[in-house]
């Protein structure tokens, strides 16, 4: 027992002279700090490690722990500029996609300002579905052209949905027009694919005269030739004065191969040869313009039957679309050319012009209602870029809203 005691008493000794030696060491340090601090870095470099204490003698050094999957902080940085990169040009097509959405979304409210049914002149913050609402609706839809069969089952199924209904908000009589209205054209919504398959292929165009068909014709190749095609135009519309120079001025525009011949020459002869050289070019694309006719004139009517054959004995699949130009500013009378073109040559596609210089841009509904033909393209304005695949939902927005804002 004394043994151990003794060896207490000596231990707690040495932490006692530990505590001042080490008590002592600090006083000298602090007082000699000055000097230390006002040194140069060689003095900070040469200083000696310090010694450790009686009892840091005892205790355990953390060795830090290597990480051997880490990689290299130069492979790291190398790592994160890929993926920054990545992520701006991700961030950057985002912008540039969201830019072109609202440019075009902006062209289809500018272009039916005339037509536009304006209906936030009319519908309050809340709404009774009554007689009077409905007959101010109807009056609109029949002003815009809408046709009165399509109008009567417009009435009918905004009615339907608020029949057990006093008042609704405003937006929600808003949302429920516009799903009516787009469940009426969203069949029409298909975009002109181009088969790979069935190259060289053939759009014929057709339609009356002044609807703007070589001006369409002239857009539609720029447009192709900005997803990468390769595009010839046949001039067929060997009748009108000056046709021929203007789809050759067209061509100028866009680069692109322009095949004719004289003015009064055969049209089928001109698209059979336009049909050979675009075989033996590798063309992507051949757009064959035609004269315009009435719909009226059976003698004309005829003649497009007989370039259609011609078209057809190259290639039993084509004309792979007969593309129907219409301008909107016709009204009603857009159904009868509709009847009397599909009739004679199977039209499968449409395109409406010139709605930004009409208040008749609800054909739409009658034509799709009648003929459920595919709208391929809608004029919105005279610039190149102005002829747009139809949509739906941004014509619905457009006809609804009349404007470029809607107030709520």
């Amino acid at each position: 027992m004394w043994g151990y005691l003794s060896f207490s008493k000596r231990f707690s000794r040495l932490k006692m002279i530990a505590y001042i030696v080490t008590f002592h060491r600090g006083k000298i340090m602090s007082e000699s700090g000055t000097k230390k601090n006002s040194s140069s870095e060689k003095d900070v470099a040469t200083e000696p490690a310090k010694k450790k204490t009686f009892l840091q003698f005892f205790s355990r050094e953390k060795i830090p722990e290597s990480n051997p999957k880490r990689p290299p902080k130069d492979i790291r940085d190398e790592n994160d500029d890929l993926v920054i990169k990545h992520l701006s040009e991700e961030s950057q097509q985002t912008h540039d996609l969201n830019m072109q959405k609202n440019n075009v979304r902006n062209k289809f409210l500018n272009a039916l300002t005339k037509t536009g049914l304006k209906i936030n002149d009319f519908f309050q913050t809340e709404q009774k579905i009554d007689d009077q609402l409905l007959e101010k609706l109807e009056d609109r839809l029949i002003l815009a052209d809408v046709g009165i069969e399509t109008t009567e089952d417009i009435i009918k199924e905004l009615s339907d949905s608020f029949k057990n209904t006093k008042l609704v908000d405003r937006n929600t009589l808003y949302k429920t027009l516009q799903s009516i209205l787009m469940q009426k054209l969203i069949s029409a919504q298909k975009d002109l694919e181009i088969d790979d398959v069935k190259l060289p292929y053939i759009i014929l165009v057709v339609g009356i005269n002044g609807v703007g068909k070589t001006t369409t014709i002239g857009k539609i190749a720029k447009y192709y030739s900005q997803k990468g095609k390769s595009i010839m135009l046949a001039a067929g519309d060997t009748y009108r004065a000056a046709a021929v120079e203007q789809l050759q001025d067209w061509g100028k525009i866009n680069n692109i191969p322009v095949v004719s011949q004289g003015e009064g020459s055969d049209s089928a002869s001109v698209i059979f040869d336009a049909i050979e050289s675009a075989k033996s070019n590798n063309i992507d694309i051949l757009l064959a313009d035609t004269a315009g006719r009435l719909h009226t004139k059976n003698y004309l009517m005829d003649e497009l039957k007989k370039i259609k054959r011609v078209i057809s004995k190259i290639n039993p699949l084509a004309p792979h679309e007969v593309l129907l130009v219409i301008d909107a500013g016709t009204g009603q009378n857009a159904i009868n050319q509709m009847k009397e073109f599909h009739s004679s040559i199977a039209v499968t596609g449409l395109a409406l012009t010139k709605l930004d210089g009409t208040a008749k841009g609800g054909i739409i509904f009658s034509l799709i209602k009648k003929f459920n033909v595919p709208i391929r393209f809608v004029g919105l304005g005279e610039n190149l870029d102005d002829l747009q695949p139809f949509d739906a939902e941004l014509y619905v927005q457009a006809l609804l809203d009349g404007s470029s804002n809607r107030n709520y």
